[in-house]
């Protein structure tokens, strides 16, 4: 019997995070039968894709999956999309393990199992996270609202990392106005939305609503002030003829017995200014459309009702 020269240590020591190519292997001293039969159902490795094998069995991480992406692609291919956008530390809930891979333009490799391969002539420099080669944040960004099925998921997926500061809303404007067209209506659109400054699924979907209401239009994310100078507060909306506040009060705003004090604060803040508030969670923007209607009807009447109090409003400057 030939005597095998190779052992499963070394063959680790080739890998990454225990991914190897089957070209690898080979020069290693294992040959086509033993790869083959490792593999087998059973065995000790797994095949993951063509070419690609993990030295373990069982199922393959997201980091295992990225890196079999890597070893499929090359050394020019890099991750995009939802998982670049997880080694960033964005927390994306990712599609069902799909890896997408961008490859030069020239390179000749087939989307496969859980690798979704795009050829591209604006591959960015890559981004070095752990063992794995990623595009930069605002293309992974960018490549991942351009997967995004429902238009909350491209708002949430744009909101989270404008929000953190990750990117600025010109620099994906760029990104998508030097990228493809294709499958980039919703981001585009999304995008031009965010510029108006709503910076939330909620506020997006309450500024819609808002503009079936007949009431006059209303100012977005803006600074009141009173006549002396004082700063009252930041609101999500504003009407100025009648100083009529608009609040989207999200569970996250609320999250420690802190946050809800600053809230109780600001909102007595201004209303000992003579501020009328209207306040709605996202669940009555999205459950209870009519009812929010009708109070905000109420209450811009109401505030039509009494002298308006002496503050002044100052718009915002949009993200980026």
């Amino acid at each position: 019997m030939r005597r095998r020269l190779w052992n499963a240590e070394s063959l680790f020591d080739l890998s990454s995070i225990g991914v190897v190519t089957r070209r690898q292997l080979r020069e290693a001293g294992v040959s086509d039968a033993a790869i083959d039969g490792r593999c087998a159902a059973g065995g000790p490795w797994q095949r993951l894709l063509p070419g690609v094998v993990l030295l373990r069995n069982g199922h393959p991480s997201t980091l295992e999956r990225s890196a079999a992406a890597l070893a499929y692609g090359g050394p020019k291919s890099m991750i995009t999309g939802c998982v670049g956008l997880d080694s960033f530390g964005y927390g994306t809930n990712g599609s069902a393990g799909e890896v997408h891979l961008l490859l030069p333009a020239e390179m000749r490799r087939a989307s496969v199992s859980f690798v979704r391969a795009e050829r591209t002539w604006r591959l960015p420099e890559p981004i070095t996270k752990g063992s794995i080669r990623v595009a930069p944040l605002v293309r992974s960004l960018v490549d991942a609202t351009r997967a995004a099925k429902t238009e909350a998921r491209c708002v949430a997926l744009l909101t989270e990392v404008l929000q953190r500061g990750g990117v600025t809303i010109d620099q994906v404007a760029i990104e998508l106005a030097e990228g493809p067209r294709r499958y980039s209506a919703l981001t585009r659109r999304v995008l031009r939305e965010l510029r108006d400054n709503a910076h939330s699924v909620a506020e997006l979907e309450d500024q819609r609503l808002y503009r079936t209401s007949g009431l006059p239009a209303m100012t977005h994310n803006c600074d009141i002030y009173a006549r002396s100078g004082e700063f009252i507060a930041n609101t999500d909306g504003w009407i100025d003829a009648v100083a009529l506040a608009r609040e989207v009060d999200s569970v996250t705003h609320h999250l420690s017995p802190a946050d809800y004090q600053r809230t109780q604060a600001r909102r007595n803040r201004m209303q000992a200014h003579g501020l009328i508030v209207v306040s709605h969670s996202p669940q009555d923007i999205r459950d209870r459309p009519n009812q929010v209607l009708e109070e905000l009807r109420m209450n811009y009447q109401h505030a039509l009702a009494r002298p308006r109090p002496d503050v002044v409003m100052v718009p915002r400057e949009s993200t980026g």
